[in-house]
């Protein structure tokens, strides 16, 4: 069954924090230093429940279940972006990207370009979605990563 891609609802949060935690830890987790994990943590539950106005967060579900997310801040930076481990390699990522980036558009009039502070491990994801990285890695406050850009065409 195709999923579906949709903004996120107020029911959805638990699910798509759940979602977060669970590709966090497979995934990143390893990376980071305590602190960035407290870090990370803080940041993306206060992203997903409190949805700060520069946010939006858009999700795809299949079979009424979250299997993916996408946080984007001010229509053009990824701040979390995340699949359903079992569902990596479904097109699922790139069907969300491709609809985030639709809804910047509507927004950001003449957008040329987006950006993502990519885990290590998502590194060559955001590389097969057409991201490049744009600076050396880098660690703040525990939390390791390297700076990726997709410039965006017309």
């Amino acid at each position: 069954m195709e999923p579906t891609f949709r903004m996120m609802r107020r029911e959805d949060r638990e699910s798509v924090f759940a979602l977060v935690e669970r590709g966090f830890d497979q995934f990143v987790r390893a990376d980071f230093a305590e602190e960035g994990v407290a870090a990370f943590l803080r940041a993306a539950r206060r992203m997903v429940f409190e949805q700060p106005p520069e946010h939006f967060v858009m999700v795809a579900a299949r079979d009424g279940d979250i299997i993916g997310m996408i946080d984007m801040r001010h229509h053009s930076h990824i701040c979390l972006f995340f699949v359903e481990p079992s569902c990596i390699g479904q097109g699922i990522g790139r069907g969300l990207l491709d609809r985030a980036i639709g809804e910047c558009r509507k927004h950001k009039a003449g957008l040329r370009r987006i950006d993502v502070n990519s885990s290590l491990w998502a590194k060559p994801v955001y590389h097969s979605l057409g991201f490049r990285q744009a600076k050396p890695e880098q660690v703040v406050n525990g939390i390791r990563f390297v700076d990726m850009v997709k410039e965006l065409e017309e």
